[in-house]
Order: C-alpha cells, then structure tokens, then sequence
C-alpha cells in the first residue's frame, strides 16, 4: 500500500493523520485482490485511492475513491458519492454494518430522494443549510408541522410542454414554488412568506415584503412562535456534475467488527 503523505515531514508540513480504520480494512481486502493502493495527501480526495491492475476488476477499469462515512446522514452520503464523480472516480463507501444499511437505503428506491411518489414525483431530505434570499438574511414559513419540499410535473409555459417544479410545502399548504432548480441557488428576498437575519443589535428580525414584524433574541425564541427556517432542499443532480446521476457511480463496503468486508450494490 502506497502512501504519499510525508512520514518525516520533510516539505515542513505535518503528515496526514491515521487512516480511518475502516476505510483501511476495506484498501487492504482490495490490496489483496490485486488492486494498487495509494493514500492521498490531500484530505479532499477520500481516504484511499484504488487502481485495478489485471481482469478482476469489481468497478470497470477507472479509479476507485475509498470513503469512509461517519454517519448516513443522506447529505454526507450523496455529497460522498458526488465528490467522486466530480474527479471521475467511482464512490467506493466505508461504514459499519448499522450505517452501511441506511446509506444503501439512501442512495437506493428513489436514488438519492426520500421518496417518490406513482408519478415519479421526488420528495426530498433536507440539507443542514438554509436558504439565504438576498440582503433579507434567510427564509421563513410559519407552520406547526414539517416542511417538505417535493417536485411537480406539469404542462406550463406557451408550449404547453412538461416541466417540473419544486414546491415548498407545510401545514398542507404550498408555500413556495420554483420553475428550476437552480432559482434555489439565489431566491429572491420575497420568495418565502418571511424572512428573517441577525442585526446590529445581535437580536434576530423577522420581516414580511420587507417590513419589520417581529424581533427576537435567539433563534430558539424565533422558533417558539411558530417561525421555521427554511432548509435547503437535497436535489442530487444538483451536487453532482453535469449530466450526471447516482446509478453506476458508487457501491458501499460494510465492515463488521472482524475486519470481513462485504459490498453492497444497486
């Protein structure tokens, strides 16, 4: 096994930590079937690099990018799989028995989305990031119950052609709706049914079109009258490259507690 860390730091930068025991049990198993093992220095491009050599290739003949998950927390997982694929590497995921399942059901039926629905409608998990809109601070909705942000097909336009919108939804009401996705990467101020950001004075204030209707000391106090920030909506497509999707570009490594790998596919 190849590691281009620096062991006697001799550019004068300190060597990359201890692998992540998982993710080594699973370099080493592939070691053994012939794979050329290197550890990157750089933390960004995974834990572990694998390189077929020979006809028992598991993955094509591409590089492999070996991951070790710290949780199954569906942002970790798609953003695990995308960072790959943005360097055109196949994701190559590392976690325990527990956290193996979860992040298979996560990238499985729907791949990526929390569920779809018989129209082929996506709803999908949240990411922990809220939706800035502008110089207003961040979105809001007030709702007792939960946001679910979920997609439509439907005719629109002069053409009447299909498209698919992304609706905001709470309280069994809809209260936002985006033409694309990507009019999520800059909403407008008025976009939500409120907004709110931290001022001068360290206090949080809330407006509606731009009007002052509330002020509080935290967020806590925000939330305790019914105000919910709006979270930023997990759209695989999104964090991936261009035209690229989740099928064919990982597989998932479960390590027990001897060491025994076993893979888990689509």
């Amino acid at each position: 096994m190849t590691d281009t860390s620096d062991p006697v730091g001799g550019d004068g930068e300190r060597p990359r930590d201890a692998a992540p025991r998982l993710a080594a049990a699973v370099a080493e198993d592939f070691e053994r079937e012939g794979y050329d093992v290197v550890r990157p220095i750089d933390r960004a491009e995974g834990d572990f690099h694998l390189r077929p050599t020979g006809d028992g290739a598991r993955f094509g003949t591409g590089e492999v990018t070996v991951d070790e998950l710290p949780s199954a927390d569906p942002t970790v997982v798609v953003d695990a799989v995308a960072a790959a694929a943005k360097r055109g590497r196949f994701a190559l995921l590392a976690a325990d028995p527990e956290t193996a399942r979860e992040a298979h059901a996560v990238l499985t039926d729907p791949p990526g989305a929390a569920s779809v629905d018989g129209d082929g409608n996506r709803t999908f998990y949240h990411v922990p990031d809220r939706l800035r809109v502008g110089s207003e601070g961040f979105g809001a909705i007030r709702a007792d119950g939960d946001l679910v942000w979920r997609e439509t097909h439907d005719a629109g336009g002069v053409t009447g052609e299909e498209r698919t919108r992304i609706v905001l939804e709470a309280d069994g009401t809809v209260q936002a709706v985006f033409d694309a996705y990507t009019d999520l990467a800059c909403p407008s101020p008025t976009a939500f049914p409120y907004a709110y950001r931290r001022g001068s004075d360290k206090r949080i204030h809330v407006t509606k079109d731009g009007r002052e209707v509330g002020v509080y000391n935290s967020i806590r106090e925000l939330k305790a009258d019914a105000y919910v920030p709006v979270p930023d909506p997990l759209v695989p497509e999104i964090h991936l490259p261009d035209g690229a999707e989740l099928a064919g570009r990982w597989a998932i490594a479960s390590v027990d507690a001897d060491g025994d790998v076993e893979l888990l596919t689509e």
